[in-house]
């Protein structure tokens, strides 16, 4: 069976929504602090509720994913999604 591209991309808000998140409280910043997998350099800033630090997060996470795009550059894979 022949796989066909049509060269349609998941839009970032959406592809964000597949990655693995993290939230925790850092005592030493006093505050929520939300990590991404799938970009083990990003994190937010501290944030007072946990709900706050994930917002933070995938709004950076979408403005890294259309940086990529616009690039040229891939994606990363979701880990959720690999094998």
């Amino acid at each position: 069976m022949r796989t066909v591209s049509y060269g349609l991309t998941m839009k970032p808000e959406w592809k964000a929504s597949e990655y693995s998140y993290r939230i925790r409280w850092s005592a030493a910043e006093r505050g929520y602090v939300a990590s991404v997998a799938e970009f083990p350099g990003m994190k937010s800033s501290p944030e007072a509720t946990p709900h706050a630090a994930f917002d933070a997060l995938t709004t950076a996470v979408v403005a890294r994913l259309l940086e990529l795009d616009g690039d040229g550059q891939p994606r990363p894979a979701a880990l959720a999604q690999a094998g």
